[in-house]
C-alpha cells in the first residue's frame, strides 16, 4: 500500500533521529526556541528611531529608504530598482520592447488603496517590489517612508514591510488606507541565509546583491542566531495570518518558491494582479501580458537580460548548510504552524511542502 506524505514525513523523521546520536538529548534544548530568548547577531535596537531620507529631486523611480538611529542599522539606502521594466505606452507589445526606453513609475495622482507587500526578510521583497511595479505602472513605497512621508498615503500601490520583524515597521495607524496584504513566504532554512547575506553586505559595505557571506562568517551566525531567526519567522507569519483571520479574502498567500518555478510563476504573477486589480484605483496589465512580465522581472537572466542592479552574488556557500539538529528545529517550527493553522487548507498544503524539503536536507557533517 503507497504511504501517505504525512506517513513517508514521519519515515524519514524517524530515519534522521537515529543517525543522530545525541539527538533525542538535544531536542528538548531546541524547544526553547518555541519560548526562549537568544542573542540577536545583529545589533541591539533599543534606541533605534525613524529618520526620513529625503528625495530633494523628487525622482519617482528613487525608493526613499530610511534608516533606524543606530549606525550599524540593516535597513535600506536608497537605491535602484532591481527591474528596469515597467508598464509601457497602450498598444505597444510588452515582450519586444527594449529596457533602455524606459517610462518612469510614479506615485498615483488618483487615489489608490494600497496593499501591504509582507515577507520575511530574504524572502525576495524587492522581486516581489519589482514584479507589482510593472503590472500596475504605479510607485511602491517601503513602510519607513510611509510612516513619514504623507503624499505617499493612498498614492502608493503597495507598501513593502518586514513588519514585526525588527527590520520593520508598525502601520496600524494607517490600516484603513489599505485594501488588504500579499503574504510572501519563503523556506526558512533559504530565506535567513539570504537575510544574513544582505546583512553581511551592509556591515562590509558592499554593494548590494553582490557578495556571499564566507562559509565560517554563515556558521557564526548560524549558531548564535538561528533561534532568534525562527522566531521572528514564525511571529511575522503569525501576525500577518492572524490580522486576516476574520476577513480572509483580503490576505493572499503565495510562495517565493512558487513564484520563480518555471510553471507556476507566471500562475502566481497572475493571482498577484488579479488580487491587486480588486483594490480601488489599481488597473494591472491585461492577461495576455502577465508571463511576459513575470519572465523580464522574475527570469530576467534565463531570457538573456543583463541588469546592473541585479541579483549577481559570487563567493561564500551558495547552498549554506545546517546541522541535524538545526533541519530538526526548523522542521519543529513548521509543525507546529501547520497545527495552528490547520483550517487553512493553503496554510497547511504550504507548510507540508516545507516540511518535506526539510526532510530532504542533508545536513552538514560535524566531526569533532
Amino acid at each position: 500500500m503507497q504511504q501517505s506524505p504525512m506517513q513517508q514525513q514521519e519515515g524519514k523523521t524517524a530515519s534522521r533521529s537515529r543517525r543522530a546520536a545525541s539527538f533525542v538529548a538535544a531536542t528538548a534544548g531546541l524547544l526553547c526556541f518555541l519560548i526562549g530568548t537568544s542573542v540577536m547577531y545583529t545589533t541591539n535596537r533599543s534606541s533605534s528611531s525613524v529618520v526620513a531620507v529625503t528625495n530633494p529631486n523628487n525622482n519617482p523611480d528613487i525608493e526613499e529608504a530610511s534608516s533606524l538611529s543606530s549606525s550599524t542599522s540593516l535597513l535600506r539606502p536608497s537605491r535602484r530598482a532591481l527591474s528596469e521594466l515597467v508598464r509601457v505606452e497602450d498598444g505597444e507589445d510588452l515582450c519586444s520592447y527594449k529596457r533602455a526606453r524606459l517610462i518612469a513609475v510614479s506615485l498615483a495622482e488618483h487615489d489608490v488603496s494600497p496593499t501591504y507587500q509582507a515577507s520575511f526578510p530574504g524572502s525576495g521583497a524587492r522581486m516581489t517590489h519589482e514584479l507589482i511595479r510593472a503590472l500596475t505602472g504605479i510607485a511602491i513605497s517601503t513602510d519607513h517612508a510611509y510612516a513619514v512621508e504623507t503624499n505617499r498615503h493612498r498614492h502608493s500601490v503597495a507598501v513593502k514591510t518586514h513588519y514585526p520583524d525588527p527590520n520593520g515597521v508598525p502601520l496600524d495607524e494607517f490600516d484603513e488606507h489599505f485594501n488588504g496584504a500579499v503574504l510572501v513566504l519563503r523556506h526558512p532554512a533559504k530565506a535567513i541565509p539570504s537575510f544574513f547575506n544582505f546583512w553581511y553586505e551592509r556591515v562590509h559595505h558592499l554593494a548590494n546583491h553582490s557578495t556571499r557571506a564566507p562559509l565560517e562568517e554563515w556558521i557564526k551566525f548560524r549558531d548564535t542566531s538561528l533561534v532568534r531567526q525562527l522566531q521572528h519567522y514564525q511571529q511575522h507569519m503569525d501576525f500577518w495570518m492572524l490580522k486576516y483571520e476574520q476577513n480572509k479574502e483580503k490576505l493572499l498567500v503565495v510562495t517565493y518558491e512558487d513564484m520563480t518555478d518555471d510553471v507556476k510563476g507566471p500562475e502566481t504573477t497572475a493571482r498577484i494582479a488579479e488580487f491587486l486589480n480588486a483594490a480601488e484605483g489599481v488597473q494591472t496589465v491585461p492577461p495576455e501580458s502577465i508571463t511576459c512580465i513575470w519572465q523580464k522581472v522574475v527570469k530576467y537572466e534565463d531570457i538573456g537580460i543583463k541588469l546592473k542592479y541585479g541579483s549577481h552574488r559570487t563567493g561564500g556557500p551558495k547552498s549554506n548548510p545546517y546541522t541535524d539538529i538545526q533541519l530538526y528545529a526548523i522542521q519543529l517550527m513548521m509543525q507546529e504552524q501547520r497545527i495552528k493553522f490547520q483550517n487553512d487548507p493553503d496554510m497547511v498544503a504550504i507548510m507540508d511542502r516545507y516540511i518535506s524539503m526539510t526532510l530532504e536536507m542533508q545536513p552538514e557533517l560535524v566531526t569533532s
